[in-house]
C-alpha cells in the first residue's frame, strides 16, 4: 500500500511539473518565432526581371549573390555578374556595357572612371555600377568561374546592382 501511495503521490506532482515545463517551453518557442517574424532580419532583394535584363546584354560567365550586413536588422543582398561583351566592340567595355544598357532604358547616373553608376525609371530603388573586370577584385569563386571559360577578360564587364539605400548610406566607403 505504501508503495502505490508514494507512485501516486510522485505522479501527482510531476506530471504536473512536466505539463508546465512543456507549455513553457512551447510559449516561449512561439515568443521567438513571432519576433523572429515580426522582427527579424529583413533581406532587400532586386527584381529577378532587373537581373534577367542585366544578363541579356551580354554572355553571362560568371555570377555571385552575397547578402551584406546593411544597418540594424536590415540585409542587402548584392549580385555581381560578369559579362562578356561578343560582338566588336566600338568602344571601351564599360562605355559598351553602357550603351548595351541604354537600349533596355538605362541611363548613366554618376561617372566615376573607371566605373559608371546606371539607373532605370523601371527600377527606381536599385543602382547598378559597371566596370572593367580587370580593374576590380574578384572573389575566388567567381574569378574560377570566369578563367575556365578562355575567354578573353578585355572583352568582360564586371556588374554589380545594389539597392539605392545601400550606396548612399554615410558609413560605406
Amino acid at each position: 500500500m505504501t508503495l502505490s501511495y508514494g507512485r501516486n503521490r510522485l505522479k501527482s506532482v510531476v506530471v504536473p511539473l512536466v505539463a508546465s515545463f512543456a507549455v513553457l517551453l512551447v510559449v516561449m518557442g512561439l515568443v521567438g518565432a513571432a519576433l523572429y517574424f515580426f522582427f527579424g532580419p529583413r533581406i532587400s532583394r532586386i527584381d529577378p526581371a532587373m537581373l534577367s535584363q542585366l544578363r541579356a546584354i551580354g554572355r553571362v560567365v560568371g555570377e555571385e549573390s552575397i547578402v551584406g550586413h546593411q544597418w540594424e536588422n536590415n540585409y542587402v543582398e548584392i549580385d555581381d555578374l560578369v559579362i562578356y561583351l561578343d560582338g566588336n566592340a566600338k568602344e571601351d567595355v564599360v562605355t559598351e556595357a553602357g550603351h548595351r544598357l541604354k537600349q533596355h532604358g538605362w541611363h548613366v547616373s554618376d561617372r566615376q572612371p573607371p566605373e559608371i553608376w546606371l539607373e532605370s525609371a523601371r527600377w527606381p530603388s536599385a543602382l547598378v555600377t559597371v566596370e572593367r573586370l580587370e580593374e576590380t577584385h574578384l572573389s575566388s569563386e567567381l574569378r574560377r568561374q570566369v578563367m575556365s571559360t578562355g575567354l578573353s577578360m578585355s572583352n568582360m564587364a564586371y556588374i554589380s546592382e545594389v539597392p539605392r539605400s545601400f550606396r548612399t548610406a554615410s558609413y560605406i566607403s
